[in-house]
């Protein structure tokens, strides 16, 4: 698995990367047995969905300052991520499952969208935004096509106060628990997505010191529906 691949150059916590070695010891692509997790800051899916692919995201909030304002405060302006495919641990309901963002975040993002490449063995797709409200997830690679589709924002929910707020305990919050709703809910597979265990992710309260645009890094589990 590829983090457990970055874990073994990068970390020196071997008892961490055993673990790691173990859970992801033979290849996955989807589980039938996936479920959700019962958690209280998202809501339910919708009647008739099934869970289809659970992935890390790893990657950047990106944000926005308008340095004529001395008062601004920092303004949304979508994310890019890598998503990486933990279906398997998913349905076997591990443990790891929940620290994996946290693990995820204090690793370097892969530079390569070879698929070819040991850091993208396990590469389900990638996250980015076509707007500034339009979410998008690409799950099709040249290893396979999973599907794709455009979202909007139904509900959200404040991280955990415990989240970790940034790399290696410092920064400013983990991003909010989200639930996506397909804007298009007969011209894509995904109808809905939810983003739960966020790491780091958000701004600053203001602009103060800030450049016109900037980016924080985050993690998080994406639970993808169809």
């Amino acid at each position: 698995m590829v983090l457990a691949r970055i874990l073994d150059a990068n970390a020196n916590d071997h008892s961490i990367l055993h673990r790691l070695r173990q859970a992801f010891s033979r290849p996955c692509l989807r589980c039938s047995n996936l479920r959700l997790v019962a958690c209280t800051h998202a809501s339910s899916p919708s009647s008739g969905l099934a869970l289809s692919h659970v992935a890390i995201g790893r990657g950047t909030q990106n944000y926005t300052c308008d340095l004529s304002n001395d008062t601004a405060v920092p303004v949304a302006a979508g994310a890019v991520a890598s998503l990486f495919n933990v279906s398997c641990l998913a349905a076997a309901n591990s443990p790891l499952l929940s620290i994996l963002p946290v693990i995820a975040l204090n690793l370097p993002v892969p530079t390569s969208d070879n698929v070819d490449a040991a850091a993208n063995t396990d590469l389900s797709g990638h996250h980015y935004f076509l707007d500034a409200t339009t979410p998008f997830f690409n799950m099709d690679t040249a290893a396979h096509s999973y599907g794709m589709g455009a979202f909007k924002k139904a509900s959200s929910s404040a991280a955990p106060s415990d989240a970790m707020r940034g790399q290696y305990g410092q920064g400013y919050g983990a991003v909010a628990w989200l639930k996506l709703a397909a804007k298009d809910t007969t011209g894509q597979v995904f109808q809905e997505v939810y983003r739960l265990n966020t790491a780091g992710g958000s701004p600053p309260s203001s602009c103060s010191g800030m450049p016109s645009k900037f980016e924080v890094q985050y993690a998080a589990q994406y639970w993808l529906y169809e």
